[in-house]
């Protein structure tokens, strides 16, 4: 095996990456399958719910499973990713995992691509595959009170969700790369917190979070109280809405936290050693 070039190497690349995907392909499946199981449920559910109450028309119109299907590969995406650098809770697991024959880059891009880029796709292909077990299975009860939709095209589930929030374009466009952002700016987060706190990751990483937010919003008001006069607050408010200025202060900041959030972990991923967990070493 060539291993000349220390950076990025396709043959080292692949190796690693067939060894992460035999090594764990258990773990994988039974998550693929979670996530199918769980969607399918919710959206026979949602859909027998839905006819009892006989507001589907208005659901698929404000694009409710569109909505639901976002919100939980929103999730799943933090979860996977808090979980990527799991191997370096452990003595053992920093060993098997920094010293392997790949480079610090090449173990680095194997995750990403199975526990984000992978989940990702797989998680838009659950959710077809169970959409499409709900129809079979809601046709085959038959009941006649039970309306059953046709197939939903869940790949431009942004667009879909945006335009069941808000009609305004100003504000959707800001919306739209906003929500865009953020299924790169939050699996950044949490792959950020996997490799800073490898054990506890997800619940260290979500109390950070809510910390961060709450200062930020915190700085925003006291900011916003000092530039803008009492008498003006609210014209200023509505202006800042109706313009899409908000939305797109929103889409700027998620995107600043993406390159942030991905810059750190690649940065403190490379610069772990096996023998401390310690951020600065």
């Amino acid at each position: 095996m060539n291993t000349v070039n220390q950076t990025f190497n396709w043959s080292r690349f692949t190796a690693a990456l067939r060894k992460e995907v035999v090594e764990n392909w258990r773990t994988i499946m039974f998550t693929i399958l979670g996530i199918y199981l769980m969607l399918t449920v919710i959206m026979i559910l949602g859909n027998i719910f839905d006819s009892i109450t006989n507001i589907i028309v208005h659901s698929l119109m404000n694009k409710g499973p569109q909505k639901t299907v976002f919100f939980m590969m929103s999730i799943a995406l933090m979860v996977v990713a808090s979980l990527s650098f799991r191997n370096l809770k452990t003595k053992n697991g920093r060993v098997a995992l920094l010293t392997s024959p790949s480079s610090t880059f090449e173990k680095y891009i194997v995750n990403v691509l199975i526990y984000v880029v992978g989940l990702t796709v797989a998680f838009f292909a659950c959710a077809q595959l169970a959409d499409l077990t709900r129809i079979g299975i809601l046709s085959l009860v038959g009941a006649d009170d039970l309306i059953v939709p046709g197939p939903i095209n869940f790949l431009n589930v942004i667009n879909d969700t945006v335009s069941g929030i808000g009609s305004m374009e100003p504000v959707a466009k800001g919306m739209r790369w906003a929500f865009w952002l953020s299924l790169l700016a939050a699996p950044g987060m949490y792959l950020l917190g996997s490799v800073l706190w490898p054990r506890l990751s997800l619940l260290k990483t979500f109390a950070a979070s809510q910390i961060l937010s709450i200062a930020a919003i915190i700085i925003a008001v006291i900011t916003v109280r000092v530039i803008v006069p009492d008498n003006e607050l609210e014209n200023w408010m509505m202006n800042l809405v109706e313009s899409g200025s908000l939305t797109n202060w929103i889409a700027i900041s998620t995107g600043v936290q993406a390159v942030l959030y991905w810059g750190l972990s690649w940065y403190l991923f490379k610069h772990k050693d096996v023998v401390s967990l310690k951020w600065w070493k």
